[in-house]
């Protein structure tokens, strides 16, 4: 993945999806580190924030860092209440962990040490 900084009237192209986005290129291009947000899109969660995603570990991958005492940036799982998977997902020694949970129905942070859920807040 690459981050790359955005302005008004940035030119914008079409990816593989056809989603419009900015043309990706290493002279413009951030750190992941250095980011202080990410929102990311879930398949499915569960409330100790374990993210399914696509499958192809584009997030884990880039945010890998993320596995040692590194706490930023925060990342918050998108989702919609009927993602949320009853039962816990088991997290490969790959997967990185969300800091909240966001739905049209709340916003969840969670607790850095044990990545329970630490309060609920309908929105």
């Amino acid at each position: 993945m690459i981050f790359v900084r955005v302005w008004p009237g940035s030119r914008l192209v079409y990816n593989r999806w056809g989603i419009p986005e900015p043309r990706p290129t290493l002279k413009h291009s951030i750190s992941p580190r250095r980011l202080d947000l990410v929102l990311m899109p879930l398949v499915g969660f569960d409330e100790a924030g374990h993210r399914i995603g696509m499958g192809k570990g584009f997030y884990d991958r880039t945010f890998a860092f993320r596995r040692s005492k590194c706490h930023r940036p925060a990342l918050v799982g998108l989702g919609h209440e009927c993602q949320q998977v009853a039962e816990g997902i088991m997290p490969s020694s790959w997967d990185v962990t969300l800091d909240a949970l966001a739905t049209p129905r709340r916003y969840q942070a969670l607790s850095r040490n044990h990545r329970k859920p630490e309060n609920r807040a309908s929105i």
